[in-house]
């Protein structure tokens, strides 16, 4: 198929934030004199704390940040300023791109309109979308519909505002907790750009088809970039 529209994640999927939010955790922890593993920490505020934050009642992305990781680390015995805190909206927007995210999203929006669905705010996001050459026709964050994937909203506001049936759209994400679970039971075509090498849940529907970084997209979606099949 030749979409209509691609739409994307953005953090995890084209921005490196994970890498940011665990050197910034790291730098934190030496600064108190923490020795505490910082990747088996990140996992546990993600999804102890953050999945389920942006899955209850709607709260805007730094404050949910805030709350979250204030949480996570008294867990673990750790005060943090507020301050320390505040500051982790803006090492998400910070956070860079992924090696190949720029040099794809070049090649794709010269053929078909790009948009971002995200689970971050409108302020972090028109940031990240710089960085990543400013590709995308919609930017849509949780902020506007007040609400967090994989809640349809963000999903029903991107197809509404660029007029395509799902069917006529590609999502291409990241996450198997909150995009899957979502575009593809909605009907959309849905590329798994699984980065960190993840067995799919069981409880998680499948993707159209799976690839391990963002090179191999244009080829798929049959757009001048190499040759491969079409989706």
């Amino acid at each position: 198929m030749t979409p209509r529209l691609i739409t994307f994640d953005t953090y995890g999927t084209l921005i490196d934030w994970d890498s940011a939010l665990r050197s910034y955790i790291g730098k934190l922890f030496a600064a108190k004199g923490v020795k505490r593993d910082v990747r088996r920490f990140h996992e546990n505020w993600y999804y102890r704390h953050a999945l389920p934050a942006v899955a209850g009642p709607f709260q805007l992305y730094r404050p949910l940040l805030e709350k979250t990781m204030a949480l996570a680390l008294s867990e673990v015995g750790i005060a943090a300023e507020p301050k320390e805190l505040s500051a982790l909206g803006d090492v998400m927007a910070d956070a860079a791109p992924f090696a190949d995210a720029v040099s794809v999203l070049s090649v794709l929006k010269q053929h078909v309109p790009l948009a971002t669905i995200s689970n971050s705010q409108q302020d972090i996001i028109e940031i990240s979308a710089r960085k990543l050459g400013d590709p995308f026709t919609f930017i849509f964050t949780g902020e506007i519909v007040e609400a967090y994937k994989p809640h349809p909203a963000l999903f029903e506001l991107v197809l509404d505002r660029a007029g395509v049936q799902p069917h006529e759209v590609v999502h291409v994400a990241q996450s198997q907790y909150v995009d899957l679970p979502r575009s593809v039971s909605m009907g959309i075509p849905t590329v798994w750009i699984n980065r960190q090498q993840q067995q799919l849940d069981p409880h998680t529907p499948a993707p159209t088809t799976e690839l391990p970084d963002l090179h191999g997209l244009p080829s798929l979606l049959n757009y001048p970039h190499g040759n491969g099949s079409q989706l």
